[in-house]
């Protein structure tokens, strides 16, 4: 009798987990593989990217006297991108405090991008590169899926990097306590 309820947990853990699949794998044909994944940059490219609303934004004036925390995600589809995104979110008082702003982008269209910031009801904004042009110049694109990689920079005021992560799968992403580290003590207030 003992051994039914066993047998029962015995099936239940053997049940395959339900996969979450990319909607943007077949969306583009693979642009050029060639294209230099090396993510030593020393100086943040640039680039425009799209906003939420569909317009257009120049990265480079994200940081131009601003720190900039640059979050490359692999799409709204992404539990782990969900979760990353999300404790950003709630430590984002902190980021502010050590002078430094979220900027996410990832392959989403405008429209998928939105619905993510209003489901996560996120405090910084989110933007679209569904055609994987910035996401290239840094070098974290996934060109068999089109998506980025799960990647992290911090951009000092004027585009220098100073810190990077760039992950290979969708759990290597970096922590808000590892980003926080890199990011220093907080600035004092100004008085």
């Amino acid at each position: 009798m003992r051994r039914i309820p066993l047998l029962f947990v015995l099936i239940a853990a053997c049940t395959p987990q339900q996969r979450v699949e990319n909607p943007h794998a077949k969306r583009l044909k693979s642009p050029d593989p060639a294209v230099d994944r090396d993510v030593t940059l020393d100086v943040a490219p640039g680039g425009v990217v799209l906003a939420k609303d569909g317009s257009n934004v120049d990265l480079g004036t994200l940081w131009v006297s601003q720190r900039a925390v640059v979050v490359f995600y692999m799409g709204g589809w992404c539990p782990h991108c969900q979760k990353q995104l999300g404790d950003l979110n709630d430590a984002q008082k902190k980021f502010n405090e050590r002078g430094a702003r979220i900027i996410a982008i990832s392959a989403d269209s405008t429209d998928e991008a939105k619905a993510m910031s209003d489901k996560l009801r996120l405090g910084f904004d989110l933007y679209s590169d569904p055609q994987l042009a910035v996401i290239a110049k840094w070098g974290v694109a996934d060109h068999g899926s089109n998506i980025a990689r799960p990647s992290t920079f911090i951009v000092e005021p004027g585009g220098s990097i100073s810190y990077r992560k760039v992950g290979s799968k969708p759990e290597e992403r970096a922590t808000v306590d590892q980003i926080l580290a890199a990011l220093g003590d907080a600035k004092p207030a100004a008085q």
